[in-house]
């Protein structure tokens, strides 16, 4: 009986584990092809914010577009709607019919088509085809700061750079929304628009035609920490990342870290300086030098040096005899105290911390390899940082990328301000040492440097690049150059970096480099005998937009980014979608000025370059 009793219950339970198995099987599969779930979701009806530069130039933006998807139950003939779906869309003729014939209720068959095909589509009128109304992701300026900027997927997920650190942000609205699209929250960078062009070309420019592996061009405002401009190629254009490679998609002046070579010295010299401060010896360099059990050579016999020679000349044996009377701890603490070791905290994902070993682990030779830039592995933005806090004074300014968050109205959510170390040596010691960079830009290392107008100072740097095994490999160097502008108050600070470029060293390389864009973006950023304020140039005046509520107002002569602003003041009074067709100022819209907005119209704007 008891027997009888444990089968009964054996039996219940074996038949509630497979029933309740079976439910959830059933729950997954609607889950994952049915059409209601699918359609009815939410994620998708975001208007991702726009990214723009200070001048709220935009550079990444949201566009609405037609995402065709199929009922395979409804498709009368597969194959034939598959073999003119496949001319259209470009596709698979035999991948679409795959798709059409599968046994679901729903499936994609193209996310995110352009006007002119979705309308192509339409006009055939095939029962089973179907249309959805998605956001897509836009960059007006194709490759322009496409590292800073990153990308999304097809889903409108930020997948890198910006897009991804400030996910939450581009797709949460804080303001109003319409009927169709709540409108997410925008950025505006530090980034200028022209300087990022400038840095980009010539980086680019300097790569092709030296050989290099890759090279960055990096531009901060010294009394700010603003970054102004990131360029780096070989880059990509976000609009097609998926055609990019790994190597156009990396980051390199935020993820990768180098030997800086002899732009280190000038950190161990401000260190000599701040131990010293009358510090006035003469070394003798005979192109060589030995110290524990090593023998260092110079780039050339000096004869007698000062401090002041030692930078102008990019002297080894000089500054590893000025460091004989340094503790190794001050070395380590100064270096710190730069921001070496550690992240500086820019908004930017995937910082690289850099190579400063703990001081256990340094040897006799570690504080002379770090005073000729060995034995350390810095970012580009950490050495532009710690050459910026010598330009200012010797204070600190913690680099940036975001100037404010802002709603889709141009309301503020939230403004990012400069924010600062401290000294970290004295103005006696900044002063000092940026003499001595102007010495080495006029006389020295960095001839190539100079421009006309501007009296400009750096230093250079050539580095060789360590074997996996150890040791360096004499066949591949990083030539660098850093410079600040204008003497004796700078305010912009240039950073040059070429990875393996042939045979040639940072002064020859990467110093013209720094002079190509100095003398382009220094009379544009109004670089004079006074500062650059922290709100860039101050845009042009416009006339106010009008718009009566009920009427469709005239675009003709806006940019993209006032037609984008004009749009979110009049999605307050009426639901309108929006589409623009190509970069520029608008010259042709449809409905035209005075057409009578219906609920749910559709607007289109073309523009064209001036």
């Amino acid at each position: 009986m008891r027997r009888d009793r444990v089968h009964v219950r054996v039996y219940l339970a074996g038949i509630l584990i497979v029933g309740i198995a079976a439910y959830l099987l059933i729950a997954v599969y609607k889950l994952h092809f049915s059409e209601k779930i699918i359609l009815s979701s939410k994620a998708g009806n975001v208007r991702r914010g726009l990214i723009m530069d200070r001048q709220k130039n935009i550079l990444a933006m949201s566009v609405e577009r037609e995402s065709l998807y199929a009922e395979p139950k409804k498709i009368k003939d597969a194959a034939s709607t598959a073999a003119v779906l496949s001319r259209l869309l470009g596709m698979s003729k035999d991948i679409l019919e795959i798709k059409l014939k599968n046994p679901v209720d729903f499936v994609w068959l193209r996310r995110k088509i352009d006007d002119e095909t979705a309308a192509k589509i339409k006009e055939l009128k095939i029962d089973g085809l179907f249309f959805k109304k998605e956001m897509q992701r836009a960059y007006p300026s194709g490759s322009l700061a496409a590292n800073i900027l990153g990308f999304v997927g097809i889903d409108g997920s930020g997948l890198e750079g910006m897009e991804y650190k400030f996910d939450g942000v581009l797709s949460h609205s804080s303001g109003a929304s319409d009927d169709e699209y709540a409108s997410g929250d925008s950025l505006v960078l530090t980034i200028d628009r022209f300087v990022q062009h400038q840095a980009e070309k010539a980086v680019g420019d300097a790569v092709k035609n030296t050989g290099a592996i890759q090279g960055v061009v990096l531009v901060m405002e010294v009394k700010t920490g603003k970054i102004l401009a990131i360029g780096k190629y070989p880059s990509f254009d976000p609009n097609r990342y998926a055609a990019s490679s790994p190597r156009q998609r990396q980051h390199y002046t935020v993820t990768d870290s180098f030997e800086p070579g002899s732009t280190l010295k000038i950190i161990a010299m401000a260190l000599l300086l701040e131990l010293f401060p009358s510090l006035d010896r003469r070394y003798l360099c005979q192109g060589r030098v030995e110290v524990a059990d090593t023998v260092i050579s110079c780039i050339g016999v000096h004869g007698q040096v000062s401090p002041a020679d030692i930078i102008k000349y990019s002297c080894n044996a000089g500054i590893i005899q000025a460091m004989k009377d340094v503790k190794k701890k001050d070395m380590y603490d100064f270096l710190k105290k730069f921001g070496f070791g550690a992240r500086t905290g820019i908004e930017l994902p995937g910082e690289s911390e850099g190579i400063l070993r703990p001081l256990a682990k340094w040897s006799g030779l570690s504080k002379y390899s770090m005073a000729i830039g060995q034995e350390i592995s810095v970012t580009s933005i950490q050495l532009a940082a710690a050459f910026s806090a010598v330009g200012n004074q010797g204070v600190y300014m913690l680099p940036t990328v975001i100037e404010a968050i802002e709603r889709d109205d141009g309301t503020l959510v939230r403004s990012f301000f400069p924010r600062s170390k401290g000294n970290i040596i004295s103005k006696e010691t900044a002063r000092k040492l940026l003499s001595m960079m102007k010495v080495a830009v006029e006389s020295g290392t960095g001839k190539r440097a100079a421009i006309a107008y501007y009296i400009v100072l750096g230093k250079t740097g050539t580095a060789q690049k360590s074997r996996p095994g150890g040791g360096y490999d004499p066949g591949r160097e990083t030539a660098i150059f850093v410079g600040l502008a204008p003497y004796p108050d700078p305010e912009i600070c240039i950073l040059v970096v070429l990875d393996e470029p042939s045979g040639a060293s940072g002064g020859a390389v990467a110093a013209p480099v720094f002079a190509r864009v100095a003398e382009r973006i220094l009379p544009y950023l109004g670089v004079r005998d006074k500062p650059i304020t922290s709100s860039g140039i101050i845009a042009e005046k416009r006339e106010s937009f009008r718009f009566d509520g009920s009427t469709m107002p005239d675009f003709t002569g806006c940019t993209l980014a006032e037609s984008v602003r004009n749009i979110s003041i009049m999605r307050k009074a009426v639901s309108v979608s929006t589409s623009w067709h190509g970069t520029g100022r608008v010259f042709r819209q449809q409905p035209l000025p005075g057409t009578k907005l219906a609920s749910r119209s559709r607007i289109k704007l073309y523009l064209k370059e001036e």
